[in-house]
């Protein structure tokens, strides 16, 4: 996860105020689908297409899974796995919009619920534009199993306000961020007992 913050008067916003001013930024599908619009509503989400996340900066901060969906697949409770390599489209629109990113990562999204990832639902998924797989927890049921959650947050990377950034700009900054979460997965594992023994891969 990382959290896209305007640059106000303090770059650590995100670090004191994690709230409704903080919204998660979601696939734009889960807007208009039936039940799950108005799940999201509930938690003020708003939708991760570039354009309502260039507006968003105008006027605050959002939370954004850069890995998506496609990580959900790639991951498991023994394996633990970042989609980051292609994903550079969030390092651009921080750069133009003169915005900062804090690493973040949550330790147990991958140990309170088991996701079926066979075979061809990768794919399904991806054409749907929404992970379709199933769930399950505590009694076979989609309900979370009673682990431990550990919060980390890194220190905003201090990006600079470039225009129109090249791919060499682009390339750089996504780079220290790929560095910087790394950092922060090893620093803080050892907090949580689950992930004590655990690498986080970039995939």
């Amino acid at each position: 996860v990382s959290a896209i913050s305007d640059q106000g008067p303090s770059t650590y916003k995100y670090a004191h105020r994690v709230s409704d001013d903080v919204p998660t930024a979601v696939a734009t599908i889960l807007l208009y689908m039936p039940l799950l619009k108005d799940i999201v509503g509930i938690f003020h989400c708003i939708d991760a297409s570039a354009k309502t996340l260039a507006h968003r900066l105008k006027h605050g901060s959002f939370a954004l899974y850069v890995g998506g969906m496609t990580e959900l697949f790639l991951a498991s409770p023994k394996r633990e796995v970042v989609f980051l390599s292609k994903r550079k489209g969030f390092i651009k629109l921080a750069l133009r919009s003169n915005a900062d990113i804090v690493p973040v990562y949550l330790f147990g999204n991958t140990t309170c619920l088991n996701a079926l990832t066979w075979g061809p639902l990768a794919e399904i998924s991806r054409r749907l534009g929404i992970s379709f797989t199933l769930f399950w927890g505590r009694w076979l049921l989609p309900l979370p199993k009673p682990v431990k959650l550990t919060y980390a947050r890194g220190r905003p990377l201090g990006l600079p306000h470039i225009t129109e950034p090249t791919q060499a700009d682009i390339d750089h900054w996504h780079q220290v961020y790929c560095t910087k979460l790394l950092e922060l997965f090893d620093n803080y594992k050892q907090f949580n007992p689950d992930y004590a023994h655990k690498t986080l891969e970039i995939a």
